[in-house]
């Protein structure tokens, strides 16, 4: 570009500015498609993993509650929306009637405090000479016994590392001799239902029945998520719950987790399907 004098000064003339305008707004452009193009990834991304971590997060506090009930007298009900059972916290054995003939007192294997003395109680059972257990409700807080009732039946109550001794009110029936296990439990529902933490969804909830304390385990669930059952010795899942209680052996359960929100330039929530089964534990057949 020349000056007023006639010397040549730096400078663009308005056509090397539009070109060059032309040119950054091409890059521009290619770079605003290559951000977007990540950001639909990384929503991508995250809706998967949020929609897979639906469904697992909730697993092993479900694996650890369902496959200790007892096969027979466990279950109280059962609806394909939800399930209600005796699930057991503490394991023991019979020492013996106590002074007075009165009680029970019952050594605890040794377990987790914390869990112990959680809020629930709701009962415990024994196990008859048939294999079966006797279930008693039972709300009243377990009173501490006497290590000597133990001491003198010759059972060894590992209190040091946990182990506790209670007794149990009104006295067990002969058939609960001196080393007949016996379990206390808690009820325990699990139930989908309407979300509170996404609303509009479907949420898996944790319910003890005893005390009504209600936990949202995860949200939110597709609306085909639901329980099926496995009866007697099949190993196929059915929709229907068996009019039997005693012959349930397990639960399938269908926990198709989905994102909280639509990933970008996607038309609908991602889904992950997942589909796991619980047996039972204590069970005679």
């Amino acid at each position: 570009m020349k000056s007023l004098n006639g010397g040549l000064r730096n400078g663009l003339s308005f056509a090397e500015l539009l070109v060059g305008m032309v040119l950054l707004a091409i890059i521009g452009m290619a770079m605003t498609r290559v951000m977007t193009g990540q950001a639909r990834y990384f929503s991508h991304q995250k809706s998967t993993n949020q929609a897979r971590n639906v469904s697992r997060g909730p697993l092993n506090r479900i694996v650890s509650d369902l496959r200790m009930v007892e096969a027979r007298g466990g279950v109280m009900f059962l609806s394909d929306t939800a399930v209600q059972m005796r699930v057991p916290y503490a394991m023991g054995v019979v020492c013996g009637p106590g002074p007075g003939g009165s009680k029970t007192y019952v050594s605890i294997l040794p377990l987790d405090s914390a869990m112990y003395e959680a809020a629930g109680y709701s009962g415990y059972a024994w196990r008859g000479g048939d294999g079966v257990y006797r279930y008693k409700e039972d709300n009243q807080y377990k009173e501490v016994g006497l290590l000597s009732v133990c001491d003198a039946a010759q059972i060894t109550s590992l209190t040091a590392q946990g182990a506790k001794i209670v007794r149990i009110s009104p006295v067990l029936p002969d058939t609960a001799s001196v080393g007949t296990p016996v379990m206390l439990y808690r009820h325990i529902r699990y139930s989908f239902r309407p979300s509170t933490t996404v609303p509009g969804t479907k949420g898996l909830f944790r319910t003890v029945v005893t005390g009504g304390m209600s936990e949202e385990l995860s949200a939110p669930y597709d609306n085909s998520a639901k329980f099926r059952f496995y009866i007697g010795s099949s190993l196929v899942a059915q929709d229907v719950p068996p009019a039997d209680l005693t012959l349930l052996r397990g639960l399938e359960l269908q926990m198709t987790g989905t994102s909280e929100r639509i990933p970008s330039g996607a038309m609908a929530k991602y889904k992950a399907p997942f589909v796991t089964a619980i047996f039972f534990k204590n069970r005679l057949d």
